[in-house]
């Protein structure tokens, strides 16, 4: 967001309305002054879906999907950000101008890098066509995988020569030394520049805008290289946040809000190739928690297609728990031992899959299952003790606790008294006002005042709300929504500063009269609050005066403090 004229997103919510652009999705009807609907990102019903037309952002009472339109569109369509800005702009008839791009001295920027990655995709696509890729070809036809999704995919091949795309990318204007800052080549202890994908077929990774951002290059020959060579990493990719087949798969995963994640590049290909279009693939290393976050842009549900061997187990194991500790659906299809998603797909077709889908393992089911088949009770309970630290929010705490506990055996009382113990937070009741309140608790009560009644802004702020937040993050808060335009106020904010604005600004049960009585609560707090801290002000200058002797501003001190207590 920060390269666009930060007035864009303005415009785009005065010349669009939120309602209209939802409403060609779900049919929108009025329930006083909200519209209500089905919520379109998750399978219902129920009118839990709800638009503030005035307020410009929606809120799900099932799912908590919420946001304003740029992130509706975004997130209804599977769009990055940027592409969604610039898609409203156009509809909106307004001019997209970017920032100038930042380059340091010496460095490559963002731009170069993309464009480089775009001439090498199209050289390795046109080197898979030519005579040196007769030996990638023969391995795409003896895998089964259709032309048509070798091209979906862009699948090239890097011939075994050392320098023909560093050769290529000259020619286009850009010297080795930026080819090897993209990752392209490689530089060697002598000083010499050769090609970093020699002889591999490449599976090119795109982001969501269709830009090539990194390559996987898979060796045909025997050689002293490794099997699967990624990309280094470079400003346009970071390793642990790129899914590959993400792009392809973004749109069929709008629409049934959910994924099966994979490991292989080919196990991917041939997912898409047999209709199972809302699939992607891990890059070769664990899977990451980055990788769940843009995944829980898209979609509420993750299925798990890994391999059926012991290694895929324990890979599926981590990944679940990682899934549900990030508030997301995780179901585990199993796959016989020793069998991957291509050997099934190919062997037995798409029907062998959808059978495996069907009887498919809830994801905390599934974890419980195979730790309690290799570890001790202790070992069991202790995993159980992490995930429930590792939980988020408190309602997600609250809805594993009971499937926590009839899967560990044990009360739902014994489980909370052991979660209590460790300090999971589990079982904390809500306190009763804001001076009881932890810090954290305290932050969202004030806060959520202040998203609701507005009206009350000028006066938070001369009783110094900002100064009695007790974290920072609340401190940031405060300062993104004080004295901001409701239509500029959510993109200011990150995903998680805007769910809480939304929840907040959405709330049904709070009415004009709870604004009043809440207002007579927290002005008392912030009063009582600013006095303390004058009294911790005027304390520690009376120390100082001591220290240095100085009588008369000691005395100065005293009867400012004793006129304070009197108060």
């Amino acid at each position: 967001m920060s390269t666009f004229d930060q007035g864009l997103i303005a415009q785009i919510k005065a010349r669009l309305r939120i309602e209209d652009v939802i409403g060609r999705h779900v049919e929108l009807r009025p329930s006083g002054t909200r519209l209500v609907a089905p919520c379109p990102f998750h399978q219902e019903t129920k009118p839990s879906f709800s638009v503030n037309p005035e307020g410009g952002f929606y809120y799900c009472f099932g799912c908590q999907a919420s946001g304003d339109i740029i992130e509706f569109y975004r997130a209804i369509n599977g769009l990055e950000f940027g592409e969604a800005v610039e898609a409203l702009a156009r509809e909106a008839g307004l001019e997209v101008r970017k920032r100038p791009e930042y380059r340091a001295p010496g460095e490559i920027s963002r731009s170069e890098c993309l464009d480089m990655h775009a001439l090498a995709a199209v050289f390795y696509k046109e080197m898979l066509g030519r005579g040196p890729g007769k030996t990638a070809r023969d391995y795409i036809g003896g895998r089964g995988l259709a032309p048509e999704i070798v091209d979906r995919f862009s699948l090239g091949w890097a011939p075994a020569a050392w320098n023909e795309l560093r050769d290529h990318l000259r020619g286009r204007g850009f010297s080795e030394v930026l080819a090897e800052k993209a990752g392209l080549v490689s530089k060697s202890a002598k000083g010499s520049y050769y090609d970093r994908f020699r002889e591999r077929l490449i599976f090119p990774i795109m982001n969501l805008s269709a830009q090539t951002v990194a390559f996987g290059g898979r060796s045909l020959v025997d050689g002293d290289g490794p099997k699967y060579l990624n990309s280094s990493e470079t400003p346009i990719y970071t390793k642990g946040e790129h899914l590959y087949g993400l792009y392809q798969a973004r749109r069929a995963m709008s629409h049934s809000k959910s994924v099966l994640l994979t490991e292989g590049y080919v196990d991917v290909l041939s997912l898409h190739q047999f209709g199972f279009e809302n699939s992607c693939g891990v890059l070769g290393t664990a899977l990451t928690p980055e990788q769940v976050h843009r995944l829980s842009g898209l979609v509420g549900q993750v299925d798990l297609v890994f391999d059926g061997d012991n290694a895929g187990r324990k890979a599926a194991l981590r990944s679940a728990e990682m899934i549900l500790s990030q508030g997301l659906k995780c179901r585990v299809l199993c796959l016989p031992d020793g069998e991957d998603v291509d050997s099934v797909l190919q062997k037995n077709g798409r029907e062998s899959l959808l059978e495996l889908s069907a009887q498919a393992a809830d994801g905390l089911d599934y974890c419980l299952r195979q730790l309690s088949a290799n570890q001790s009770p202790k070992e069991v309970l202790n995993w159980a003790i992490g995930f429930m630290s590792r939980l988020g929010k408190l309602d997600w705490k609250s809805f594993y606790l009971p499937k926590l506990a009839a899967g560990l055996g044990l009360s739902e009382t014994e489980l909370r008294r052991t979660l209590d113990e460790k300090g999971t937070g589990v079982a904390a009741s809500a306190p009763a006002g804001l001076e009881q309140c932890k810090p954290s608790q305290l932050d969202r009560n004030l806060l959520a005042f202040a998203v609701r009644f507005p009206e009350y802004h000028g006066q938070l702020h001369e009783l110094g709300l900002g100064e009695a937040l007790a974290t920072e993050r609340g401190k940031i808060f405060w300062s993104k929504i004080f004295g901001v335009s409701p239509h500029e106020v959510l993109s200011r904010m990150d995903q998680g500063e805007k769910q809480f604005y939304v929840q907040c600004q959405m709330r049904t049960d709070v009415t004009v009269d709870d604004g009043r009585s809440e207002w007579d609560e927290v002005q008392n707090f912030l009063r009582q609050t600013g006095q303390r801290r004058e009294l911790e002000s005027l304390n520690f200058g009376l120390r100082k005066a001591r220290q240095s002797g100085d009588f008369q501003e000691e005395l100065r001190l005293l009867a400012l403090i004793q006129a304070k207590t009197q108060c």
